[in-house]
Formats: C-alpha cells, structure tokens, sequence
C-alpha cells in the first residue's frame, strides 16, 4: 500500500451534466474517466480515472482511480504518489456549489482523512501544490475561484476556529490557546478568518492591510 499523505481538491472545469439526462453527473463522470484512461492505458493497463473519486452535484459520489494505485491527477509527480485526487463536477469558476455537492464531499474527506491519518493541513487544493512544470504553486485555476475552500476546512475541522498544527513545521491555535473565546467569538462574527488555508498564524505580525480590513469588519459588524 503505498503512503498516502495529502488528499488534492479539483473541479472537473465542465458542466454538471454531460445532458439533461444524466441526473446526478454519472455520464460526465464516466467520459472524464474514460478520456483519462485512454490516455494512460498502454502504459498503465489497469488505469482507471486521474481521480480516485468524484462529487456529482446531487451529492453523488463515483469511483474512479483505486486509492490503492497512484492517478495524474496534478502535474507533480511525487505529489501523485502520496495523495488522493478529488474531483468535484462542475466549473467553480462560473458557478458556486450545491450544499449537496458540498455535504457529499465533507462527509467523503472526512472519512478518509479517518481512514489515511490524514492532518487537515494537508487537504489541498489543485493550485497549492507545486507543479513539476513550473516549479511554484498557482500554476491553474483549479479548483476554481468560488470554491468554497475555507468553508470545507470549517465544517472539516468540527467547529474549531483555527487548525491545531503539532509538526514543529508550524504553528496555530488549540483549545489552550490563552485567548481561545475571544477569537472563537471573532470568527463567528466573521471579523476574523484566518490566512488563505484558515490558519490564525498567532507569531506572525499582522499588516496595515489586515489591521484595515478587521478595522473594516468591525465597522460592518457594529452597524447592523
């Protein structure tokens, strides 16, 4: 079994539907992972789909890829090794998700990250990883500019504000956190929201940017 590490997010960058029949995105989902096999079928006889799985808009989730066995599915090839590909039908970059989409795909990283040790900081999307190619991250849209990442890490992280980070590669806030209930009441008043990836970063020193726009906020807030 091969060490999986990270789970990567993408969106199929199509429509939800192939046609007006196919409900729940099956058949779209079946010629992305057929595209993808005749591809790589002579090389690799028993490949499958470049996503081990994919999220219909119903809330539908398709097999493709064994988790056991390595997808293309981003252009890192150590990356390919040690994760599992996600695809989410759809096009987030004109579009928002469906809460079904949304719950199907939450309950699905969940369990994985259960099944694999997954750490949340370790959910990414397509365009964190470094590509091979270009050797920086921010190489594609993917997964799209409306998807709701921080969202996914919310509901992902049970209701804590900020992820627990114990590796000595970074750190954030826990429940011992000395000022834990202030910054859990600022969150849910959405003053507050973290970096890019939901992280607190509480040694970092904070910009004349971020003090403006939690100036901002503030302001919002009290006028409602």
């Amino acid at each position: 079994m091969r060490g999986i590490r990270y789970i990567i997010l993408h969106h199929s960058a199509t429509d939800y539907q192939l046609n007006d029949t196919d409900t729940d995105g099956k058949q779209i989902g079946r010629v992305i992972c057929e595209k993808a096999k005749k591809l790589w079928e002579d090389k690799y006889p028993s490949y499958r789909c470049d996503y081990h799985f994919l999220i219909g808009h119903t809330g539908k989730v398709f097999n493709g890829q064994l988790v056991e066995n390595s997808s293309w599915h981003c252009t890192s090839y150590e990356a390919n090794l040690i994760s599992i590909g996600i695809c989410f039908l759809g096009n987030f970059e004109h579009i928002k998700m469906p809460i079904e989409q949304f719950n199907a795909g939450v309950e699905l990283i969940k369990s994985l990250m259960e099944q694999y040790n997954i750490p949340l900081k370790n959910i990414l999307r397509h365009k964190d990883v470094v590509s091979d190619i270009t050797h920086h991250s921010n190489s594609t849209l993917c997964p799209g500019k409306n998807f709701p990442y921080i969202e996914l890490l919310d509901a992902l992280r049970n209701g804590e504000p900020f992820p627990e980070i114990n590796s000595g590669q970074a750190f954030d806030i826990g429940e011992d956190y000395k000022y834990i209930k202030e910054i859990k009441y600022l969150k849910e008043k959405g003053i507050i929201k973290g970096d890019g990836k939901g992280y607190f970063n509480p040694k970092e020193n904070i910009t004349r940017e971020e003090v403006a726009l939690i100036a901002y906020r503030i302001m919002k807030f009290l006028n409602k």
